[in-house]
């Protein structure tokens, strides 16, 4: 069916649902319902145009680490001549939500793509996002059966998790306190289990005062160092989920009397710039934000093509600078 039949159907003008269609018009509540009852009278699906604009939806622009991921997306989106709209959800469902089904069903912002970066994890705001419409999850997987059938390129937590933690084993740590982000994201999640698995093939029985959950910030980091120091035996190393929370940590240790590495071994997780500015410069699991966003554009490119979404989990790169130092009590 063509799109004349549509607007007879919905009784309005063929112009109107062309233009409706691509995104250029703001129709009432009452019309928009019309013209899609129209397509679904008509069996009408409208064509996907080649993408040009893409919406990216990103939690925040406070955390370095989402800035740094924000910035690799736009320039990748800029050498391929894609327009790019930034926008930020503030990490609540509501908004995210809000945001996603204004993008993909065209209401004004002129978008025919999204990259969506999640701090929430929830499926859920994809259901009423059209299944031809290309979207694609960026770095936080979501939860629920929506997300099952939408392509994700991400970074491999689990495994940078425990390269991470067999790390400081290697250093003779054993005590090694975990700084993990909100349970609610399968990130957080993956990164716990990295962790726990290194200590278990190191056959270390884990100890859950050692395993510390919080949000991605400086004030936990900080905080957390106060609630390990507490312990009967304290960690002496800490691995971090989030560099943010990391360099919380090391802000906060010359206030207990702690100098790092001597005194407590760090790592943190993501790679942002901040972690080479302080004294001394942190050891991070590095998230390959280059390869994040190529790959990203490409499954926007090729959405469509493919019935089988696809899941691209990408290696990481462990970092090691002065943060970490050999555990000067460990048996020889």
């Amino acid at each position: 069916m063509s799109i004349s039949a549509v607007a007879r159907e919905a009784g309005v003008s063929t112009s109107t649902v062309s233009r409706f269609l691509k995104g250029q018009l703001r129709l009432s509540g009452e019309t928009e319902s019309r013209i899609r009852t129209a397509m679904e009278a008509t069996g009408f699906v409208a064509p996907r145009s080649k993408v040009g604009h893409v919406a990216l939806v990103i939690p925040e622009l406070s955390n370095p680490y989402f800035a740094q991921l924000t910035q690799a997306l736009t320039d990748a989106a800029h050498h391929r001549d894609l327009e790019v709209s930034v926008l930020v959800s503030d990490g609540l469902e509501a908004r995210e939500r809000k945001i996603v089904t204004a993008c993909s069903q065209g209401r004004g912002l002129g978008a025919d793509a999204v990259l969506f970066v999640s701090m929430t994890g929830s499926g859920a705001l994809l259901a009423e996002v059209p299944d031809d419409f290309p979207f694609v999850v960026v770095d936080e997987k979501l939860d629920g059966p929506l997300a099952e059938n939408r392509p994700f390129v991400g970074a491999d937590n689990f495994e940078g998790a425990y390269r991470a933690t067999t790390f400081l084993l290697s250093k003779g740590h054993r005590r090694i306190a975990h700084l993990a982000g909100p349970g609610r994201l399968g990130s957080a999640r993956d990164r716990l289990r990295g962790h726990l698995r290194a200590l278990r093939d190191a056959h270390l029985e884990v100890d859950p005062h050692l395993v510390l959950e919080g949000t991605y910030s400086e004030s936990f980091g900080a905080s957390a160092l106060s609630r390990v120091l507490r312990l009967e035996d304290p960690p002496t190393a800490v691995f971090a989920a989030s560099d943010i929370v990391a360099v919380g940590l090391a802000a906060a240790a010359p206030m207990h009397g702690l100098r790092i590495p001597e005194d407590l071994s760090l790592i943190g997780f993501d790679g942002i710039d901040q972690g080479s500015w302080v004294t001394p410069r942190l050891s991070t699991v590095v998230q390959p934000l280059a390869e994040i966003a190529r790959q990203a554009l490409d499954l926007v490119e090729a959405a469509g093509s493919s019935r089988e979404p696809a899941t691209h989990l990408l290696p990481m790169d462990l970092k090691i600078a002065e943060s970490v130092s050999a555990n000067a009590t460990s048996p020889a």
